[in-house]
């Protein structure tokens, strides 16, 4: 038998496995630290963090499952606070505790977020007490981070990203056997409708394939445009690889912006990042980028303008006005890219003067 081809798993897996895993993978990974801050908002670059389980609230007996303490390069911190569950009900007026230790830690942090982390199926099954989070960050986001992680790497590290996918897939199906993700027909009609606006008041904009789909997870918020022909015009040496309208699920905590991300450009933007500004400044574009890892040494460059929060699990009609402002966001970026691709291809010399050859 080949190594690997056997992954050691346990008989099953606890919530208790679990919290000690995500509390483990958080303390020894900044990689995993940003991509869970980043989730709510939080896209600093991290100088430090602190990761603890089982912390006692400030005003309360109960704990937090686990807290994340973070002091961002730019002096400014935040906490993140995760509730983990696999399947327990909710205790009694749990997220509304949660939300009392927020409004008592404001005060301390520049940014704080609440997040449930459990498996999609334990979310929709549990409406009213996942939809008092700023975040639900399932399982199986988790495990497929992983093995992306997995797969962008060979060596003793690829079987132990393996074995905390492994480990999250027994908690899914100990929760619910045999489960695959569960298309809302909700978020799909709130799709469709996107679609048809989108094509009434920018038909150059083309909607991606996840966009025509008859339903999506309720995980999904971010619409994502056919960057290949709305942005057709542009040489693929300096074309964007993503162009997306990211929906913020109606949280000023979340992301809410249109933006456009460049493949392979992020590692240079702290030299480059003042000359991008200026060069955007007639459109107030902000820019970010992952910091560079062994996994991922050349992280993609964002190149974002902010919109409002929509939520894509409530009325179309009541956020349609925010929706046509959005769209006329994604309607100016792309009509700058259109219209400078010469700050494009200049963009481009200076990341590879940073870089080397791209």
């Amino acid at each position: 038998m080949r190594v690997d081809e056997w992954i050691p798993t346990l008989t099953h897996a606890t919530e208790r496995d679990v919290d000690l895993l995500l509390v483990e993978e958080l303390a020894s990974s900044l990689d995993f630290t940003t991509w869970v801050a980043g989730h709510v908002g939080m896209v600093g670059s991290i100088a430090a963090w602190d990761v603890k389980h089982s912390r006692r609230r400030t005003r309360s007996r109960r704990e937090i499952d686990i807290f994340i303490e973070i002091q961002n390069r730019d002096g400014t911190s935040s906490a993140i606070l995760i509730e983990n569950k696999l399947d327990a009900t909710e205790q009694p007026d749990q997220a509304e505790s949660y939300r009392q230790e927020l409004a008592a830690l404001a005060s301390d942090y520049s940014r704080a977020a609440m997040v449930l982390v459990c498996p999609a199926a334990y979310a929709a099954q549990h409406l009213d007490f996942s939809g008092k989070f700023d975040l639900v960050l399932s399982y199986e986001e988790i495990a497929a981070f992983f093995r992306e992680l997995r797969a962008e790497t060979g060596s003793e590290l690829a079987l132990r990203y393996d074995f905390r996918a492994a480990i999250l897939d027994q908690a899914i199906y100990k929760y619910r056997r045999g489960y695959t993700p569960i298309p809302d027909p909700v978020v799909g009609d709130f799709n469709a409708r996107y679609v048809l606006l989108l094509a009434d008041l920018a038909p150059e904009i083309e909607p991606g394939p996840s966009m025509r789909k008859p339903a999506n997870p309720r995980e999904s918020t971010s619409m994502i445009y056919d960057q290949a022909v709305s942005l057709s015009a542009i040489p693929d040496g300096i074309r964007p690889r993503r162009f997306a309208h990211e929906l913020g699920r109606g949280s000023e905590q979340r992301a809410n912006y249109v933006a456009v991300t460049f493949a392979g450009w992020g590692a240079a933007l702290p030299a480059i990042g003042a000359r991008l500004e200026a060069d955007t400044s007639e459109i107030g574009a902000f820019f970010e980028a992952k910091r560079p890892t062994k996994v991922r040494p050349r992280p993609g460059l964002v190149m974002a303008l902010p919109c409002e929060p929509v939520d894509n699990q409530c009325s179309f009609d009541a956020q349609r006005d925010a929706l046509a402002r959005g769209i006329a966001t994604a309607t100016t970026l792309r009509r700058w890219l259109l219209e400078n691709q010469d700050k494009l291809t200049a963009w481009r010399k200076l990341v590879g003067d940073q870089l080397g050859a791209i």
